[in-house]
């Protein structure tokens, strides 16, 4: 059981590399992570676990690895599915499109993306995934591209034939897709970094915002916004809303389902 001295400043250090904010509601979830962390670094003194932390760069990553929520599988979501179908099919069918999924985790939701832009767009179409993510080790996964059951599940199986290989290990993206996608370690709040990934007609940030204070979510929603090209469109989870955060961004019904919109500069000259 940590003190409440070792465990705020561990969770200021989450909080200074991710924004994510750990209150005592969650010091349970936090105190078994890092006690499973100690054990597989061979240390059992907490001073020198947290030194650790502040001054290894790789046993900060592989905690935050450990922290980070990755449940995840295709087809997650249907209802977005269908709304950023209807979105690709009447606004942008005749460009070079580019989607973002920010946080990504293990790679199910930007190759998920990739086969809806198939289906719609075709196979031979030209438009590109990025899926960006802090956890290296959700990462790792997402590159290699061997899925197991859980992950499939409720994909339609004539989805399985043409997109996946069945192996002994699972299914894996077939190359023509998986070159469609490609993967970047980096964190939503890093302006620097995401400058350098161009910017994008959509983007999906979802289930990330739920875990921000007041001040992070302001700042990723600005980022975001700045990713996203002028009538563009950003989707957030089921549970997620901008109506306190932020007033930038235009709420648009499509399909049932509630996205916001980036404004084009002629809505905004009135």
């Amino acid at each position: 059981m940590l003190t409440d001295f070792y465990f705020n400043i561990v969770t200021s250090l989450i909080y200074e590399k991710t924004g994510i904010v750990f209150d005592g509601k969650k010091r349970y979830f936090v105190e078994n992570r890092i006690k499973e962390h100690m054990e597989e670094i061979g240390t059992t003194s907490i001073k020198d676990y947290i030194y650790r932390l502040k001054t290894d760069k790789e046993v900060l990553k592989e905690f935050i690895s450990k922290i980070t929520v990755n449940e995840t599988y295709f087809y997650r979501e249907y209802y977005h599915l269908k709304a950023l179908s209807k979105i690709i099919q009447d606004e942008f069918r005749s460009v070079h499109l580019r989607i973002l999924s920010i946080p990504c985790s293990s790679g199910e939701e930007p190759y998920t993306i990739a086969i809806i832009l198939s289906e719609v767009l075709g196979i031979h179409s030209r438009f590109e995934v990025i899926g960006v993510d802090i956890d290296k080790n959700a990462l790792e996964k997402a590159v290699k591209a061997v899925y197991g059951r859980r992950s499939v599940y409720k994909l339609p199986s004539e989805y399985l034939d043409k997109y996946f290989d069945k192996r002994n290990d699972g299914w894996v993206i077939k190359p023509f897709l998986k070159r469609k996608v490609k993967f970047y370690e980096g964190n939503i709040l890093d302006k620097q970094f995401l400058n350098r990934l161009g910017t994008f007609q959509i983007v999906f940030c979802k289930n990330l915002l739920i875990y921000f204070d007041e001040n992070s979510r302001a700042r990723a929603v600005n980022n975001l916004y700045d990713l996203i090209q002028d009538g563009g469109y950003l989707f957030l989870g089921h549970a997620e809303s901008l109506s306190r955060a932020s007033s930038l961004f235009e709420p648009v019904k499509v399909e049932g389902s509630i996205v916001y919109k980036k404004p084009a500069e002629d809505e905004d000259e009135w």
